[in-house]
């Protein structure tokens, strides 16, 4: 049922809804940075025997080894607006409001039971990615919140395996602490491995996350060259329609 919803999510994500049913509103900041160094064993090799001046042979040596480093940072607001849940299945809008940006950026995401997520654009924000399986309607159930409770959400695909562990450490009040650690391995000649990890605070009697840091490191190498990218986010809630208890109260 999942694979129907998924596609009618795609080919009718423009639908319009009356109103969320629910809106949650997050303080967020991410940073990602990214390093791409490329390495040449050096030396040089003659190209052919026509020297380019008498006594000068035609010599094609090794480039230099090049390093090249990006970061990017993202702070303002995030807010997750339910329009419905179908099967357990929820339907969400993604809103942001980041500092710099002229105008918000909205688009949408399906998410599965278990906290897969489906968005309808290619490059979601770092915060949503991680902020996004929270709102799954079983991410944790009842029989899991004793301390050292731990559960997996897994997606193995033809290049693919993903493996995501989330641990109780204890509670605070009707908080859940955890902890994640996540591991994305690629297959594929060009992909990139991941792995990360995070704490946050849970309110299960809301089925949403309250406050949360989490990083991710990306690795892949060659023989001539490295390609390093991480990502680190943090996620406040400042409000919710459903919860009247101000924010600062539950953390």
């Amino acid at each position: 049922m999942l694979v129907a919803v998924t596609l009618a999510f795609l080919v009718d994500s423009a639908a319009v809804s009356t109103g969320p049913l629910r809106e949650v509103v997050y303080k967020i900041s991410s940073v990602s940075t990214r390093a791409l160094s490329i390495e040449t064993f050096g030396g040089s090799v003659v190209v052919n025997d026509q020297p380019v001046a008498p006594g000068v042979p035609n010599t094609l040596y090794a480039p230099e080894p090049t390093s090249q480093r990006y970061a990017t940072g993202e702070d303002g607001t995030l807010v997750v607006d339910v329009l419905s849940v179908d099967q357990d299945v929820v339907r969400a809008n993604v809103t942001e409001n980041l500092r710099g940006k002229s105008i918000p950026r909205t688009y949408a995401a399906l998410v599965s039971p278990n906290g897969l997520v489906s968005f309808n654009v290619p490059d979601p924000s770092p915060t949503a990615r991680f902020l996004l399986p929270l709102f799954a309607i079983r991410f944790a159930s009842p029989d899991s919140y004793d301390a050292g409770s731990t559960w997996h959400v897994k997606l193995k695909g033809d290049a693919t395996d993903v493996d995501d562990a989330f641990t109780v450490t204890g509670q605070d009040g009707p908080l859940l602490l955890l902890e994640e650690h996540e591991s994305i391995t690629v297959s594929s000649a060009h992909g990139m491995n991941f792995s990360g990890s995070g704490k946050f605070t849970y309110k299960p009697s809301l089925l949403i996350p309250i406050t949360g840091t989490f990083e991710e490191h990306g690795a892949r190498g060659t023989m001539d060259s490295n390609d390093e990218m991480r990502i680190t986010v943090r996620f406040d809630r400042i409000s919710d329609s459903r919860d009247m208890v101000p924010a600062q109260a539950t953390k």
